[in-house]
């Protein structure tokens, strides 16, 4: 085989090493700039989402922070408000039922007032009705001029008759 051939081998060999130094130096010169200017730009650039991702999530860690705070301060308005309303409400509801009970207190006062005063003409009657029959018992007594018994029942009968009115 002739590639095995030393005397073939030897100039291939050195043609080989000269052709890979000269696309070395090619390589080195010409295209290990450009390709490391690129992956130079691409550190660049992934560095700069890096820094702008970072900024990013600590802008919306103060947001966050924001929200939580107004959330938490709009809880407290919540609970203020539903702590004035029941506080309110229970001073209404005390409120009326003092009116209430100062109402009913006027109406059974009324009431008593109206009680007494139809209880003081019920008795004012009654003694005119008794004065009456009083007076006609005495007039009866007058005219009959009869003895003790009868005089006693008729007394019985006066008494007995305003009984029965009372």
């Amino acid at each position: 085989m002739p590639q095995f051939d030393l005397h073939f081998l030897t100039p291939l060999t050195f043609w080989s090493i000269i052709s890979f130094t000269i696309l070395m130096v090619i390589l080195y010169k010409y295209a290990l700039p450009a390709i490391t200017g690129i992956l130079d730009a691409r550190q660049e650039k992934i560095k700069g989402d890096i820094d702008q991702a970072e900024k990013l999530r600590e802008d919306a860690d103060k947001v966050l922070a924001e929200y939580q705070e107004k959330l938490q301060f709009a809880f407290q308005k919540s609970e203020e408000v539903v702590n004035d309303a029941v506080k309110k409400s229970e001073e209404i509801h005390k409120k009326k039922l003092g009116q209430t009970l100062a109402e009913k207190e006027k109406i059974l006062s009324d009431a008593r007032k109206t009680i007494d005063i139809e209880r003081k003409k019920a008795l004012a009657e009654v003694r005119n009705q008794v004065v009456d029959l009083t007076v006609y018992a005495s007039a009866r007594l007058i005219q009959q001029s009869i003895g003790h018994g009868t005089a006693e029942k008729l007394v019985d009968d006066v008494i007995s008759e305003v009984e029965k009115l009372s």
